[in-house]
């Protein structure tokens, strides 16, 4: 390609038009970064042909004439080399913009990511991190004015997109070159091109990209392209990244929306009152111990970012810029309870009996429903049960409650038959009389009480009256599942059968053996002095008033069968006194 003197001043106008049109940020700093995905090596290296180097050429050219850029190691077969060629390393400062500096793909490897007429490519990079400005080194052989778009893809999966970039030819581009390469090698015979043009052509480009200050935080991924002419070839060569965040940043106040949550819902940490600028990275870091530490969260480098507390927890992001670092004020994200208990008085698991009065209930936080299977007797608002009316059986109660989280707590309650009615078998009961036995059967487990001075045993319940005192007593007879059953005991002086008999009418000794209970095969009969029976009954309710009797010693024989079943029999004498 032959260049006119005419279109070298017009180029180098341009070249200096391009710089008014791409002034330099003086703030902005710039890190070249590591990418994968160039697809073509297009930069000859080493003693040997073009060919023997390189995979393709950087314009599109014809059979013969076919152009590659050089680094300085090349060397011609016949030991030529350009005049002026690219570093080595790969590594070299713009021309153009103070402080931006690329680092091309290695000589000896794939270091041109070429589309060759209609077609999209993407170099990725390894090292994905937030900027203000995403810097392309590019160009293009057989160039055009036909637009490329650019699309800078995110880590969070955003994008932000590009159009209407123009990449000149590689010869006299209209927009800032990043280097002057001035030579160029032919891929086809090896003469070296260059000499002629040493100072404008041909030029690699640097294509400024800026970001969205929506998207200072996030960390680049990848930088695509696409383009839809047949013409050029599209030649994107390394990607720079610039960030014009200066000082120590201010890290405003943490926000969390919303502010108070249940567990495991999402709250959105953001910023206020915070510096936003390019090249800013984020740290947010949680304290579930009220600020005492806190720890970084792993991915959590945006500056809104979405968490899922468990606990309340404090939130605060770490700003850096160049490696200093200021902290954000902390925001307190509270996580209200989840949870419900219910119990009964008792305790849980709690046994009530039918008979019994209704247990008190309690239940936290308030608010919330009652429920269990049927047979339970249950209020839904209350919690109240009906032990009265429900089932003997054990139920689980479910309290839930829908507000401020949805929760529930249950609890088991178990619903006892009332106790046996507790009676005691023979009454009346004398001090001289035989122990006092239960009329039931103690039931596993249960027990036998009464107060002081009655001497009772506590599982059989029987009562030795003698070594009981005299007295009116309450026994209680307690199961095991807490059902209650009382009893009235009175224990009498002994029985003392009289032997005077006074008939006067005064409701003292006026009736020999007036009334006995619980017995049966009752017999009295009674004797004069003389032997002759003068009264004889089988009637357990009619004793001898001696009414139709003299005054007098008489003798009496008694016999009956107790409730025990015992054969009892009594003689003595007795004396009626008229």
């Amino acid at each position: 390609m032959n260049k006119t003197a005419t279109r070298l001043l017009t180029l180098a106008f341009t070249l200096g038009i391009g710089s008014l049109l791409r002034p330099a940020i003086a703030q902005t700093t710039y890190v070249p970064a590591a990418v994968t995905g160039y697809t073509a090596d297009v930069i000859a290296n080493g003693q040997g042909s073009v060919i023997s180097s390189t995979t393709h050429t950087v314009d599109r050219g014809n059979s013969d004439v076919r152009w590659c850029f050089a680094d300085s190691t090349f060397r011609t077969p016949a030991g030529l080399r350009p005049t002026r060629a690219l570093p080595p390393s790969g590594f070299f400062r713009s021309i153009t913009t103070p402080g931006l500096t690329y680092q091309m793909g290695p000589s000896a490897g794939n270091n041109s990511l070429r589309i060759d007429g209609a077609g999209s490519g993407t170099l990725t990079l390894t090292n994905p991190q937030p900027c203000s400005e995403v810097m392309v080194l590019a160009t293009e052989g057989n160039g055009s004015t036909a637009p490329k778009t650019f699309t800078v893809t995110f880590t969070d999966g955003t994008v932000q997109v590009f159009t209407n970039i123009v990449v000149p030819d590689w010869f006299g581009g209209s927009i800032t070159p990043a280097i002057l390469v001035g030579s160029r090698v032919n891929r086809g015979n090896n003469p070296v091109d260059g000499i002629d043009n040493p100072i404008t052509d041909p030029r690699i480009y640097e294509v400024r990209l800026n970001l969205a200050v929506a998207n200072y935080s996030k960390s680049v991924q990848s930088v695509s392209v696409s383009k839809t002419s047949t013409d050029p070839v599209l030649n994107i060569m390394g990607i720079s990244l610039g960030s014009n965040c200066l000082g120590v940043p201010v890290g405003g106040t943490a926000t969390a929306s919303p502010a108070s949550v249940c567990p495991s819902q999402p709250v959105v940490l953001g910023l206020t009152g915070a510096t936003v600028s390019g090249g800013i990275t984020y740290q947010w870091q949680a304290s579930t111990d009220g600020g005492a530490t806190f720890t970084d969260i792993a991915g959590a480098v945006t500056n809104a970012y979405t968490v899922r507390p468990t606990v309340t927890t404090q939130y605060r992001a770490r700003l850096t810029c160049r490696l200093q670092s200021s902290n954000s004020a902390p925001v307190t994200a509270t996580v209200l309870p989840n949870t419900a208990s219910v119990f009964y008085a008792q305790g849980a698991p709690a046994t009530f009996c039918q008979s019994g009065t209704a247990p008190v209930l309690v239940a936290t936080p308030a608010g919330g429903r009652f429920s269990s299977t049927t047979g339970l007797a249950i209020d839904a608002t209350t919690g109240t049960i009906n032990l009265a009316t429900s089932t003997v059986g054990t139920y689980t109660v479910t309290y839930t409650i829908t507000t401020p989280c949805p929760a529930t707590g249950t609890t088991t309650v178990t619903i006892a038959p009332p106790a046996t009615v507790l009676t005691y078998t023979c009454p009346p009961f004398y001090k001289n009389g035989p122990n006092a036995v239960p009329a039931i059967t103690p039931a596993a487990g249960s027990r036998f009480s009464a107060p002081t001075g009655l001497s009772i045993d506590a599982t059989t319940g029987v009562v030795n009256l003698a070594a009981s005192t005299v007295g009116t007593y309450t026994i209680t007879y307690a199961t095991a599942n807490g059902c209650v059953s009382t009893s009235s005991f009175e224990v009498n002086k002994e029985r003392v059968f009289p032997n005077v008999l006074t008939p006067n009418g005064d409701t003292k000794n006026d009736v020999l053996f007036g009334s006995l209970t619980n017995v049966t095969g009752y017999h009295l009969e009674v004797f004069n002095r003389w032997g002759r029976r003068v009264f004889e009954s089988s009637n357990a309710s009619q004793g001898w008033t001696a009414a139709n009797a003299s005054g007098g010693m008489y003798y009496y024989l008694l016999e009956y069968t107790n409730c025990a079943g015992a054969r009892e029999s009594y003689k003595s004498w007795l004396e009626v006194v008229k």
